[in-house]
Order: C-alpha cells, then structure tokens, then sequence
C-alpha cells in the first residue's frame, strides 16, 4: 500500500476513517492514496467493527472494488479535469434503494431474495459522480417502525433509532464516511441524533426517489448522513436534480446550487421553545440550553418564537397521512402476504386502512396550515432551532425512539439537518435540530457550520461489548 506523507506509517492508526469526504477527496486528487487502497481500508474496518454492531444487510466487495479500479483508471488516464467531490469514495445505501443487479429486501422477508434489474435514481447519479458503494445497510422493515437487530454503539442496550439504522450506525462507527438513508416522520435525524452524527433531510421534491421502495408518497425524502455539515453540503450538490419519472420532484431542483465552501456566518436564530422544551427530558432541556447559551456568547441573535400551531394535532395528522398512504402501497402485497409482515408493520398498514377519507383531507388541509405558519417565520429568521428529540436514545427496544420532533418538517416538506450538540452526563449524544425555508437548504447549511464551529463534532464512540 502507498503511504501518505502526512500520516505516517500506519493508516488505520493516524486515524483515516476520521476524514471527512472532503479530506479522502484532497487524498485522491493528490494521488496520495488509490480508490481502491481506500477501499480496502474501509473494508478493514468493517470486518473488525460491524460484528459488534449489525449495521450492513450486505457488504458489495466486487461491486466496490470494480467501481473503485474504475476510478483510479480515470485518474490514471485523466480522463477528466475536475473530479466530482466523491468520486472514488466509498459509501452505503439503505436496503430500499433500488441497485441493479444487488439484493435490495427492504428488512422483508416478503422481499427476501428480490434482486432489482435497474438502480434507484440517486444510484444513477452517485454512480456518475464516480462513488463507491461498499454496502447495503439495514433498514427496518419496509423503513417503517420495527426495529432490526441493529445495535447503538454508545450504548447497546438503547436504540439506534430508525429507520435509516445501519446507515446512521456505520457512519458513526467509522465504517463509512457516508451514507444515504430516507425518512418519512423522523428516519434520518433521529438515528443521526442518537448515534451521534449530521443527519440532512432536504426539502421535499429536491432529490429523486425514483427506485426507492416507498411508504408515504407525500411524505417520503431521502436524506444523508455523515459526520459534518461541509459533507452534508458537498453529497447534496451530487444529488440533486428534477426527475420526471417522480411525480413529486420539484422543478426548482434543476436550478438549485451550494457553494463548495458554506459561508459559516451568524445567523438570525428562531428559538422554538414552547412546545420542543416542554416535551423533553431535562438532560436535553439543559443541553439544549447550554447549546443556545454558548452560541449567544459567540454572537448569534436568538429570539424566542411562540408558533401557533398545535404540534399534537399535527402530530397526528402526519400519522394519518402516512399510514394512509402507505396502506394504499402495500395494499396488493398485504392481500398475498398478510402473515410475513412483522407486527409493528402490519400494525401501521392496518391503521392506515382503517383511516376514514375525510380524516385523509383534514389532516392535509392542517399540514397546509402547518406551512404556511411555518414559512411565514422565516421573514424574520434564517433558521429555526429545537432539539432534535426529545430524549437520549431510550432503552426500550421494541420501538425506535420518539419521532414527534422531526415529524413537522417532514410533514410540511422543510428541510432540516440534525448536528451533534455534545455528550451527556452518561456519554450519549446530544443534538441539536435546523430547520429553513423551502430550498433554502444552502442559508440551513450555512447556519449549521456555523453552530457546528462553536459546538464541534463527536468523537468515534468506543463500542461496548454485549448489552449492559
């Protein structure tokens, strides 16, 4: 293997699978290290890590370093100028992303075995983009809310979250430096804040989700998750585009850009305190607090802001939309395979079923309400800040954690972003919650880096064997 100059003689120990995908993208583009070299580190690393945690659902080894020789092979002939930002990196993809040719199941054993004959849409575009896909993570089933066997590695007698769970897991436990995963109410930020990590749920409509198994067709966005707000930025630019095979995807995404370098100036804060604080636990309300307070200090404007929307209600309204909807999906599979749908799963299509039509078209004229309230704020504040749950990730195992703090900017289509926000007194993560207007992801981003630099990033949590 090449060595890097800067990193002395032994990769693994000078910390590689800490970079950023900035920093792997410096490497390759100084030819200090190959894509496949890379490759077989994270691929190390996964060998010695995920027996403790369960995060992949299947590792692609000759689909990786096929992908990985390719890139080098561009690099060596320079083939190109300007290469995309992850190009030659590794990464993982939620087992409901469609790839051609590799077993996508979804959790399911309705879909055990089912092997898809073309990629999901965003596949298409990482594939463009020269990234390297390591691995299929595990989702819980039909990225709904049973949880998989998937194990937190702060602590793995609580949960992981869901449903993006094996993406959320390997990225904090350095297996990947990236990964994509979908979330319908709260399956990328909530994961992403109990395992430590950035989660980014764009605006609804911007990414692509053809190829990707649904649940909730107004619901439903892909979204990212890495280890800072820099990357955050850098995968979403890769991913974006208006795609008229999704009835849903927003023509605004063929014009839509990010700087490569987010300017990380203050930003105008809108303190949602009313409803967020009030259902959380007192680790996250002092956490929270603390947060707010050091940011004050390094000059950011925070105002409180009392939104008049009843949270509960819209709440509620989102679980009717989504169960719904996804009832109407599964209904043809529900009629064949009843008795192989896992119970929380068959619990949420048969609610869903048992929605009354006028129930659907109450809670979507609420959501629009919900929205305009939530856009209107935005006249007087670049972002909006809460946590991102309502409590550290808890120990009951039967279920994924609580998803009423990510649900109304799911609902409403907002993007939001979850960054770390320090441990607590027994070392699990804290988070705090960003929310912006509608494709204005790049003022959301901005104002995340900024946190971000007082706040700082997680370290790699030290996994603790077996369930304590």
């Amino acid at each position: 293997m090449k060595l890097l100059p800067e990193f002395g003689n032994n990769l693994m120990d000078n910390n590689l699978h800490d970079l950023s995908v900035f920093e792997l993208s410096e490497l390759l583009n100084e030819k200090k290290i190959s894509s496949v070299e890379l490759t077989k580190e994270f691929l190390n690393k996964i060998e010695i890590t995920e027996q403790s945690v369960n995060a992949f659902a299947l590792i692609t080894h000759e689909k990786a370093f096929e992908q990985a020789s390719e890139s080098d092979k561009r690099r060596k002939e320079k083939k190109q100028s300007i290469y995309s930002n992850l190009e030659g990196i590794p990464y993982g993809l939620k087992d409901i992303f469609d790839t051609r040719n590799i077993l996508t199941e979804a959790g399911s054993e309705i879909y055990k075995g089912r092997i898809p004959d073309s990629d999901a849409h965003v596949v298409k575009l990482l594939n463009y983009n020269g990234a390297v896909l390591l691995g299929k993570t595990i989702t819980t089933e039909f990225a709904d809310g049973h949880p998989p066997e998937t194990k937190n590695p702060w602590d793995p007698s609580r949960t992981p979250g869901g449903s993006s769970t094996g993406s959320a897991v390997a990225v904090a436990t350095r297996m990947l430096p990236y990964a994509l995963g979908t979330q319908t109410v709260g399956s990328v930020l909530r994961p992403a804040a109990y395992n430590g990590i950035v989660g980014l749920k764009p605006t609804y409509g911007l990414i692509s989700r053809t190829g990707v198994i649904p649940q909730s067709d107004s619901c439903d966005t892909i979204g990212i998750l890495c280890r800072n707000v820099n990357d955050a930025g850098l995968i979403l630019k890769s991913i974006v585009g208006y795609d008229p095979n999704d009835n849903k995807s927003s023509i605004e995404a063929n014009s839509f850009e990010i700087n490569n370098n987010l300017n990380d100036s203050i930003p105008k804060i809108g303190f949602l305190s009313k409803y967020f604080m009030e259902e959380s636990d007192e680790q996250v309300k002092h956490s929270t607090l603390s947060a707010l307070k050091s940011l004050s200090d390094q000059g950011a404007i925070i105002d409180e802001l009392e939104l008049k929307i009843d949270f509960k209600a819209g709440f509620q309204s989102h679980r009717i939309v989504q169960q719904s909807e996804m009832a109407q999906w599964h209904e043809p599979l529900y009629s064949k395979y009843a008795n192989k749908y896992k119970p929380i799963t068959l619990e949420y299509i048969k609610s869903g079923f048992s929605q009354k039509a006028t129930e659907y078209i109450d809670a979507l004229e609420f959501r629009n309400h919900m929205r305009k309230v939530f856009i209107d704020s935005f006249k007087s504040f670049d972002v909006l800040i809460m946590p991102t749950a309502s409590g550290l990730p808890p120990k009951d195992l039967s279920r994924t954690g609580d998803t009423r703090f990510q649900s109304p900017w799911t609902f409403t289509g907002l993007p939001s972003i979850a960054i770390p926000a320090g441990l607590s007194e027994n070392r699990l993560p804290q988070s705090l919650q960003l929310v912006s207007a509608p494709f204005k992801e790049e003022k959301l981003l901005n104002a995340a880096k900024w946190i971000e630099s007082i706040l700082g990033t997680l370290p790699e949590p030290e996994i603790k064997r077996g369930i304590a």
